[in-house]
């Protein structure tokens, strides 16, 4: 190989013509190589519901179709919410990650967020555009936990983030953080999938 293009860069006019053809299919490889990449890469997020795209799902059963998994809710659940949710989103595809924002009555709505898949956080484009201004840790029962201030659309929130099973959690309220910690600690994966 080293002598035919030994040969014919000094047959064919010199070595700079050889070695602009070689940097040309070089160039053509690599990029057709990036494409391909990005193409497959992109093929389970096309066939499971477009990662990274936030999707509103009509009911609790629509987002645990589109999920492929249970949608985690606490066992104490205050009166002042109301149920159905307000909005059910999701994202990330199959086994991603959903948000419930449940209205209330009387005071300020609580956010629901969860990952479905273990060891995953929630999926950013879920949490929005936050400030988180200061974090503390604290725990839920046994469970470390960390509770933060957050800005959301300039009102201060404050955010209980845990596990539960490996699944990551969020719950969201400008109002009591003692809620918050009641809904947490009745939070269990039984009967998930």
């Amino acid at each position: 190989m080293i002598a035919g293009v030994t040969t014919r860069a000094v047959g064919g006019g010199g070595a700079g013509l050889e070695v602009a053809r070689m940097l040309a299919t070089f160039v053509w490889v690599t990029g057709a190589t990036v494409v391909a990449l990005a193409v497959l890469g992109a093929m389970p997020g096309w066939i499971t519901g477009d990662k990274g795209i936030v999707r509103e799902a009509a009911s609790i059963q629509d987002a645990e179709r589109r999920l492929g998994a249970r949608v985690l809710v606490p066992g104490y659940f205050p009166d002042r919410l109301l149920w159905p949710p307000r909005a059910i989103h999701v994202a990330g595809g199959r086994r991603g990650s959903v948000r419930l924002d449940l209205a209330a009555r009387s005071g300020p709505e609580i956010t629901l967020l969860e990952a479905t898949r273990e060891g995953e956080p929630v999926a950013p484009e879920l949490l929005g555009d936050r400030t988180v201004l200061r974090t503390s840790r604290t725990s839920v029962g046994k469970i470390p936990a960390t509770l933060s201030d957050v800005l959301v659309d300039g009102t201060l929130h404050r955010e209980l983030a845990f596990q539960v099973g490996g699944w990551s959690i969020v719950l969201r309220s400008a109002g009591d953080v003692e809620e918050l910690f009641r809904m947490a600690r009745t939070s269990h994966r039984q009967g998930g999938r």
